[in-house]
């Protein structure tokens, strides 16, 4: 399989080892928890693409209810902290989204080009029957009432194989894993990518 462009510019830049597997999802599939379980068993640093956007930009009151409106604008700021940490630490678990929602409640499917300066090594979709996905959704999100979970699912698998492609990465996709299901594959994303280097 070809390297990731954004991989190679990203390590040429930096002077070395650096990769990023991106754990990708809609909202309540359980990609936060799996990746703070692996984190704090490895030596890999994790983060959410929503809080490192966040501290980029300085905004202590992000909407809870996970819409976002100025999406262009986030995803520069996500490119410049991922770029940041990755000149400091060498592995990164990133958990976010290739498929946002606006503040109308529509899909918006994220270019391959917000991806290319992550460093991605790897892609894993973590997806989740729709109806535990409401549920977790209606205990902390306003988004259970304004879209269809199952097109949402849907949007964000098509997005992931997309870009994915476009970038020449793997994608695992794993329904509802366990913690030693999920921790196989990102250490073999990991494992694999720095092996290439």
């Amino acid at each position: 399989m070809l390297r990731s462009k954004g991989v190679k510019t990203l390590c040429y830049l930096l002077g070395g080892v650096v990769m990023t597997v991106f754990v990708a999802g809609v909202h309540g599939v359980g990609k936060s928890y799996l990746c703070k379980k692996y984190a704090s068993a490895s030596l890999v640093v994790h983060e959410s693409a929503s809080g490192l956007i966040r501290k980029e930009r300085s905004k202590e009151n992000w909407s809870a209810d996970k819409k976002v409106a100025e999406i262009d604008d986030n995803q520069a700021a996500l490119n410049a902290a991922v770029r940041r940490i990755l000149s400091d630490e060498k592995f990164l678990l990133l958990d976010g989204h290739f498929v946002l929602v606006n503040d109308n409640s529509e899909f918006v499917a994220l270019d391959y080009s917000v991806f290319q300066g992550l460093a991605i090594s790897g892609v894993v979709l973590i997806e989740a029957n729709a109806s535990i996905v409401a549920s977790r959704m209606s205990k902390r999100d306003s988004l259970k009432r304004s879209i269809d979970i199952d097109l949402f699912l849907k949007a964000e698998r098509e997005q992931a194989e997309r870009v994915c492609k476009e970038l020449c990465v793997p994608l695992h996709v794993l329904r509802q894993p366990d913690l030693e299901v999920f921790s196989r594959v990102v250490a073999g994303l990991f494992e694999v990518e720095s092996n290439r280097q």
